[in-house]
């Protein structure tokens, strides 16, 4: 796979955008050291995307698990291509997840790791696409995925944080 591009998002369904702003108003008010985040749903997310582009085959399974190294940091060095790795060590799989994917969509699957979200691209869907047109469609797979739900781009405001690394390119 191709590392397409890493982006932070944060999407406010517009319905909700002014008790969001209340709720932080009220909180910043009484001066806490204790940091609140909203869970993430579908009035709002914020989560780092990651866009791909398989090359070689589509993924159809996500793998965590625990590799077993003497070395590790050897291992790692020796494998500069990650996305190609061989693994050639005892890996104990300790949770697995089917990946749903639909070919004739821009963005054919989603994963979903806590507050971050694999997407995987159609090339050939995609070619003129700019991030954020990817995002939208990363949040529309999201949302039919794991929300069971359909995303309107039109009733969010989504906002695309840049990263550190995108001021020195």
């Amino acid at each position: 796979m191709k590392f397409l591009d890493g982006v932070n998002v944060t999407y406010v369904h517009k319905e909700q955008k002014g008790a969001l702003s209340k709720l932080f108003n009220e909180l910043s008010k009484l001066n806490s050291k204790i940091e609140l985040k909203p869970i993430n749903n579908t009035y709002y997310g914020n989560f780092r995307i990651e866009l791909y582009a398989p090359f070689e085959a589509i993924p159809t399974i996500k793998l965590t698990g625990f590799l077993a190294s003497d070395d590790p940091i050897e291992w790692l060095m020796e494998k500069d291509d990650q996305s190609a790795m061989i693994i050639d060590k005892i890996f104990h799989v300790v949770d697995t997840e089917i990946i749903e994917i639909d070919e004739t969509k821009p963005v054919m699957a989603v994963i979903l790791d806590q507050y971050k979200i694999y997407a995987f691209v159609n090339s050939d869907l995609t070619k003129e696409f700019t991030t954020k047109e990817l995002v939208k469609h990363a949040l529309g797979r999201l949302f039919e995925v794991y929300f069971d739900s359909n995303f309107n781009p039109d009733e969010y405001d989504i906002e695309i944080h840049p990263e550190l690394t995108d001021y020195f390119m």
